[in-house]
């Protein structure tokens, strides 16, 4: 009988491990036995209060985490924003340190923030040392990384694959999310031919269980067949 993945989740800016775990109740139903849930704080405390919503639900104290500072920046000549990620190097150096004490690991699940920092740490582990050991990607109202030290190594990331991250990749977009635009091009930075995606028409959150159950379903599926011994000799 073959174990149960074992599935390393990221959570979002300013939240925590312990919310990520609320968040993913319908999931991990969807996954029953077949997968074993790990979940871990961003290595900084949270710079500024959490989002209002975040804290009327559990509470103002925290504590809450992140896993860096988006500091906006404004160059000369330049009218578009960009955006400088302080700690974004010490938080993939953690989750290599993490990964390699935890392992093994079988897919990688990233909320907003999280999404983000797992699409970074794919591309840094690759371009570090060849290849990932975890085997898909599952990113949940993810965005894009926006500054200007990520680009080259999103690039080396994506070297040689046409059209993406070489890594199988499952991916939840909210119609209703803000996000959306930028959770569209990370879907589109990930290799076309490994890509999944799932819509669903709330916002920036997990879908409703009570509405979308079946969908979490078809998730759980997604990611199981990808990780399975046939998906390794596919890919």
């Amino acid at each position: 009988m073959a174990r149960p993945i074992r599935v390393l989740c990221l959570h979002g800016w300013r939240t925590s491990a312990q919310i990520l775990r609320r968040q993913t109740e319908a999931l991990r139903g969807a996954f029953g036995s077949r997968a074993e849930f790990l979940y871990i704080d961003a290595p900084f405390a949270a710079s500024g209060p959490a989002p209002e919503l975040v804290r009327s639900f559990y509470g103002q104290d925290g504590p809450y985490f992140q896993w860096w500072d988006a500091v906006k920046v404004q160059r000369a000549g330049d009218e578009r924003a960009s955006y400088r990620y302080e700690g974004f190097e010490h938080s993939l150096d953690y989750l290599t340190g993490q990964v390699q004490a935890l392992g093994p690991i079988d897919a990688l699940l990233g909320f907003s923030q999280g999404a983000a920092v797992t699409t970074l740490f794919t591309a840094h582990y690759r371009a570090t040392y060849g290849h990932v050991p975890w085997k898909a990607c599952v990113l949940v109202s993810g965005f894009y990384p926006r500054s200007v030290e990520t680009r080259e190594l999103l690039d080396l990331g994506a070297a040689g694959v046409a059209g993406g991250i070489d890594v199988p990749s499952v991916h939840v977009i909210g119609e209703a999310d803000d996000l959306a635009p930028q959770s569209e091009k990370l879907f589109r930075s990930f290799a076309p031919q490994r890509r999944v995606r799932f819509d669903h028409e709330e916002g920036h959150k997990f879908p409703s269980p009570l509405k979308y159950a079946q969908l979490y379903h078809q998730i759980a599926d997604e990611v199981l067949s990808m990780t399975s011994v046939a998906a390794q000799a596919r890919f």
